[in-house]
């Protein structure tokens, strides 16, 4: 049965990028209105949650408990190295969330430097908010992001590679779910494939020394929700 559900994954996984990349190309001559972006977000908010639902009855039905998919304390108990080396990726990422929020907040200069990078129109961008209700609904978005993907990319897929290959290294641990990761965001163009595939080994990697998706949860959600302040409120149009 667990191939089942690792099968079911890769489906998941290859459609969700496929619908991504054909919105971002219907979308592309299109003006993006609050409208249209608060749409989106409903859309992967309800799709995110309906998968996350979806993998909860797998687990029922396949006697996985809560605790299989990572929902356990903090402990360490892995290599002093990996550990380290993990710990101080995940702190630089969080650095850079931090960095993120405070210059927008506080650097006209920064901000104008956004702007001009969004303007170029490059994959991904239009997804960021900028009127105050897409700011307030992208921060449900991207605290959908950072429990549901965590739970569907990390303790979920970790669990099932394991059940269904026992003896499968750490590093194809780590490399499977961040190559799906990274394909998810196929829309942002090959750039954003790879950036987000590195962001989510890093993810997996948290994970993995602290046996929990806790930390792994909290970080991503700050990453994704430092874009709410990268670009000054606008009126809605």
């Amino acid at each position: 049965m667990h191939i089942l559900f690792l099968a079911a994954l890769f489906v998941f996984k290859a459609v969700l990028s496929v619908i991504g990349f054909l919105n971002e190309r219907k979308l592309k001559d299109t003006v993006i209105t609050e409208k249209i972006r608060c749409k989106g977000y409903y859309q992967a908010m309800a799709l995110l949650w309906g998968a996350v639902l979806t993998v909860f009855i797998m687990s029922f039905i396949g006697g996985i408990s809560f605790a299989d998919i990572g929902f356990r304390l903090i402990s360490f108990n892995h290599n002093i190295w990996f550990t380290a080396v993990t710990l101080i990726l995940s702190g630089l990422l969080l650095v850079f969330s931090l960095y993120r929020i405070i210059f927008s907040l506080f650097s006209e200069e920064y901000r104008e430097k956004q702007r001009n990078y969004i303007a170029n129109g490059e994959g991904g961008t239009d997804v960021i908010p900028r009127t105050a209700r897409e700011k307030r609904l992208f921060s449900f978005v991207a605290l959908t992001a950072g429990v549901c993907e965590e739970i569907i990319y990390r303790g979920f897929a970790v669990f099932l590679l394991q059940a269904v290959f026992p003896s499968i290294p750490i590093v194809l641990i780590v490399l499977i779910p961040s190559v799906l990761f990274g394909l998810g965001h196929l829309y942002q163009g090959l750039s954003g494939v790879i950036s987000t595939g590195i962001v989510g080994a890093v993810f997996m990697c948290l994970f993995i020394v602290t046996d929990s998706l806790v930390l792994a949860m909290i970080l991503h959600f700050l990453i994704d929700f430092s874009s709410v302040f990268l670009l000054s409120e606008e009126n809605n149009i």
